[in-house]
């Protein structure tokens, strides 16, 4: 019986003769297939494509001396240009002339491919001069739809300070005819002191005569 310990000696094979030993080696230390490619294998055990994205940041951001791979977009498959014909000279398989049609038949194939192709470019051609007149037409109206919203902001800025400018000024000019009128006022109630005192008014001091007699009478 094998036991771990004799796992990796030299021990007789049932069925072979006793001179003969195979080596017996762990699970581990077993000849493995190599993996040829390991960016694959790693891809292949990503669960969801958010997994996958995320592998490959990594091994970008490892190795950012590395150009990215960027995927180019296929050129269309342009068709043979037509044959020159060679007259003057016949085919090996001329004898009965069933060669000579097959070989128009080809060319007359290849010919249909290649006009169809040529209508294809043609129809591609238009439609993408028709789109970029589109594109252009549909710019130039964004376009004068914000000049005519820019001039309208405009305005609107330029009324703006307008009213502040009028509203600065008013109390400015307000200040100035307060300022005007206040000496009309101290010149109108001067005039009136006067005619006050002319007129013999008593003053807060004086008191009346009347009061006089009875403060003798009360000092007696």
């Amino acid at each position: 019986m094998y036991t771990a310990s004799n796992l990796s000696a030299e021990v007789p094979f049932p069925g072979l003769p006793e001179s003969s030993t195979v080596r017996l080696l762990p699970v581990s230390q077993k000849w493995r297939m190599p993996i040829e490619d390991r960016e694959a294998d790693e891809e292949r055990k990503a669960k969801s494509n958010y997994d996958l994205i995320r592998m490959r940041l990594e091994r970008l951001q490892k190795n950012i001396d590395k150009p990215a791979y960027i995927p180019t977009r296929r050129e269309e498959a342009k068709p043979k240009a037509p044959p020159e014909f060679v007259r003057n000279v016949v085919g090996s398989s001329a004898a009965a002339g069933s060669a000579e049609f097959h070989i128009f038949r080809n060319n007359r194939r290849k010919e249909m491919e290649r006009l169809e192709y040529i209508a294809k470019q043609a129809e591609k051609e238009d439609k993408d001069l028709e789109y970029e007149e589109r594109v252009q037409s549909i710019r130039e109206a964004e376009e004068a739809r914000t000049a005519k919203k820019r001039a309208k902001r405009q305005r609107r800025k330029e009324n703006l300070k307008k009213n502040k400018k009028q509203k600065k000024e008013e109390p400015e000019e307000s200040q100035e005819e307060s300022e005007e009128e206040e000496p009309e006022d101290v010149e109108k109630e001067e005039p009136s002191t006067e005619t006050k005192k002319e007129a013999g008014e008593p003053r807060e001091n004086d008191s009346p005569a009347v009061d006089r007699p009875k403060e003798e009478e009360i000092k007696a």
